[in-house]
């Protein structure tokens, strides 16, 4: 038999986020509950760096962990992908709380990995975290995108 999702309310820091996004007039966000083991909520928005609109996504489970993801970039060619991941690598060791990675199918994502249980599921960290994702972006959003547009020679 399959399970059938209760939404938020069956996931207690999904419901604190929601709870303070309302007492906050905060409504850029939709809301996806997953069948998962995990009661997956995924709060769905966009972030705005140099000028582009990328998709980004916070996903809250009941496991200990909460991920801020944002798509950089889709359809990266095979021929771009090495190098680029190179890149991005570099940009990993660079940075501590940002995770690039390049999927298989040429999409470039950036995640943020916070670690909260009910009792310390904090909100605001989360707020904080998208602005500290944004002002990360607009530093290093245009250098990336050189990269990918760089011509192989």
């Amino acid at each position: 038999m399959p399970k059938k999702s209760k939404g938020v309310e069956s996931n207690e820091k999904a419901l604190k986020f929601q709870e303070f996004l309302m007492e906050n007039n905060i409504d850029v966000f939709s809301t996806e509950s997953v069948e998962d083991d995990y009661s997956t909520v995924i709060f769905r928005s966009r972030i705005e760096a140099k000028g582009q609109i990328l998709p980004m996504a916070i996903l809250i489970d009941t496991s200990i962990f909460t991920v801020i993801r944002t798509q950089i970039i889709t359809g990266i060619t095979e021929e771009k992908r090495s190098s680029l991941k190179d890149y991005l690598n570099e940009l990993n060791t660079q940075y501590k709380i940002f995770k690039y990675y390049l999927r298989d199918d040429g999409t470039v994502y950036l995640d943020i990995c916070l670690p909260f249980v009910d009792e310390t599921f904090d909100s605001k960290m989360i707020q904080l975290m998208l602005s500290v994702l944004v002002q990360h972006l607009e530093a290093v959003y245009e250098d990336i995108m050189a990269h990918i547009w760089h011509k192989e020679k």
